[in-house]
């Protein structure tokens, strides 16, 4: 049969029943450990792990056995206490946002909660497998989201110190990174940098309401707007002779444009936004992948680039002005040449009477 595979007379999977049962589990499963425990947790168990005498000394006796020890937990204010108390027996413990349910893996064990349980109690019922498969499944997700997480002490220092931690995300849902543009922009306080990708992108952005939100916080605020958009038609230049009442607008040549649009909150906080069809008329459909970032050093990185094209359309605005002044100057000068040629024939060619 397709997807089938055999199991051996030892592997065997059982519900076990009863606390003292489980808690008799958990303790063969330590002993049975060779090199390697590693355990997932929700916010609910560090309490367990830490205040339950007998969970306690098994981490205490991991550790004495020279046993690796992963443990990977939701931190947040509310179990930071026991979290700290819970490194100190762990050594190896880390941080991941949202972990729903609790499981233990060695190197040919799994347990986990067979149901869920109440806060502040041990579960009832725990799952037992030493199916190969199974048990390599549980190893593969553990490493997984172990290489998502973040050190222990990074969080509980952002916790105490009230700091939001560093962040990139990749947004590959074209409703979900509108949104967040939406939401971004109506959070913004000081400052907000544009830089569009193409002329279409702009007039996409402002056919769903993208102006009216800046609109809005220019008003509400005094938010400063900055925006910088290749230059389009008619349709897009009028509508940036609006826009210019309440932000500075400026054009980039087109040697100047990106494939990408970013836009900058604050210098906070960064919205990457690549295009994937320019022809289409919707935003949802003309978007391709996004990134947002609350990293110092990315959003600084997108700053610069904002603040350098920024000046190169200056100087570009500049030497079209200049440009503009030595055709105009060229023209007066041909009209003039002009008139002279035609006194000089008059001169030439006088009129008899």
């Amino acid at each position: 049969m397709s997807g089938s595979y055999n199991i051996e007379p030892s592997e065997k999977t059982e519900i076990i029943r009863g606390s003292e049962n489980v808690l008799n589990a958990v303790v063969k499963f330590v002993k049975n450990a060779k090199s390697r425990i590693d355990v997932c947790l929700d916010q609910t168990r560090p309490e367990l792990a830490t205040e339950i005498g007998p969970i306690s000394e098994l981490f205490a006796d991991i550790k004495g056995r020279g046993i690796h020890l992963r443990v990977l937990a939701e931190i947040t204010a509310g179990n930071i206490s026991f979290c700290k108390k819970l490194k100190e027996l762990v050594g190896d413990l880390r941080h991941l946002d949202g972990i729903k349910g609790t499981f233990y893996t060695n190197e040919t064990e799994y347990l986990a909660p067979a149901i869920f349980h109440d806060e502040g109690k041990a579960a009832s019922q725990m799952i037992y497998t030493n199916i190969r498969e199974l048990v390599e499944q549980q190893k593969y997700i553990f490493d997984t989201l172990w290489n998502k997480s973040i050190p222990a002490n990074e969080k509980i220092k952002y916790i105490e110190e009230g700091i939001q931690p560093p962040l990139i995300e990749t947004i590959r849902d074209s409703y979900q990174l509108q949104k967040l543009a939406h939401d971004l922009a109506r959070s913004a306080r000081e400052e907000v940098l544009v830089l569009y990708s193409t002329a279409k992108a702009f007039l996409r952005q402002w056919d769903i309401g993208t102006g009216e939100i800046l609109r809005e916080v220019v008003k509400k605020y005094g938010v400063k707007v900055r925006i910088l958009a290749p230059p389009g038609d008619s349709v897009l230049q009028q509508l940036v002779a609006k826009f210019r009442l309440y932000a500075n607008i400026r054009y980039i040549p087109e040697e100047l444009q990106t494939k990408i649009t970013i836009a900058v909150f604050d210098r906070k906080s960064s919205l990457i936004v690549e295009i994937k069809d320019d022809t289409k008329n919707s935003s949802y459909d003309a978007m391709g992948l996004g990134m947002y970032s609350n990293s110092e050093s990315s959003v600084s990185s997108y700053v610069s680039i904002f603040e350098t094209l920024w000046r190169q359309s200056e100087l570009y605005e500049k030497s079209q002005s200049r440009l503009q002044t030595a055709q105009d100057e060229l023209s007066n000068m041909k009209e003039y040449l002009k008139e002279v040629m035609n006194e000089v024939a008059k001169l030439r060619n006088p009129v008899k009477s």
